[in-house]
């Protein structure tokens, strides 16, 4: 591929295109047009970036961590484009209901509350080892079996298993340590009392 050769790019296309379809369909609530254009652009920037990767990973793990880099792109994408209808528009088309769906009536508490159990674990994760935090990635973030991590990390299944266990368990001591208790239970009473 590094050559330029068509029938390797084509082999290399056959070889990964529908397991990273089947990655982003897992991160994503994309259309299969939208995942096929994902795929295409996660492709297109990993022929890119050939001359960069250095074998260092897996090149399915590789391919995987520049769809991850696309997908939140895009999500950062979307969250920037408003979808607005004007009064007008919703009246011209006889839609009672729909101005009821303009009002967002969802709780900001519980979205404080999930936001920072989110960066709860994004700290948690980020004081562990690198290997836990990889490996924890690995199955919970890319959901990948045992062997499947083995195979990335160039270790035996029993090494990746028992890896994985040794990494829940510091997650688990850390998290009852810290968890998202740094930054919720205060604000939250906070917020109750004004």
């Amino acid at each position: 591929m590094r050559r330029g050769e068509q029938k390797a790019f084509d082999r290399f296309f056959d070889a990964y295109a529908a397991r990273l379809a089947a990655f982003a369909a897992r991160r994503s609530s994309l259309d299969p047009a939208a995942l096929e254009d994902v795929v295409q652009v996660t492709m297109i920037n990993a022929m890119r970036g050939l001359a960069n990767f250095r074998g260092k990973a897996a090149l399915f793990t590789w391919l995987c961590q520049i769809c991850r880099n696309h997908l939140a792109d895009l999500r950062r994408e979307a969250a920037r484009r408003a979808t607005l209808r004007s009064l007008d528009e919703l009246q011209a088309a006889h839609e009672p209901g729909a101005i009821v769906e303009l009002t967002d009536f969802r709780d900001p508490l519980d979205e404080c509350l999930e936001d920072s159990t989110r960066s709860g674990v994004r700290r948690v994760v980020n004081r562990l080892p690198a290997g836990y935090a990889r490996i924890l990635e690995l199955r919970y973030g890319d959901d990948l079996t045992v062997p499947q991590i083995a195979r990335a990390l160039q270790i035996s299944e029993a090494a990746a298993e028992s890896r994985l266990v040794r990494a829940r368990h510091a997650f688990r001591d850390d998290w009852d340590e810290h968890g998202p208790a740094e930054v919720a239970p205060a604000n939250v009473e906070r917020r109750e009392h004004t």
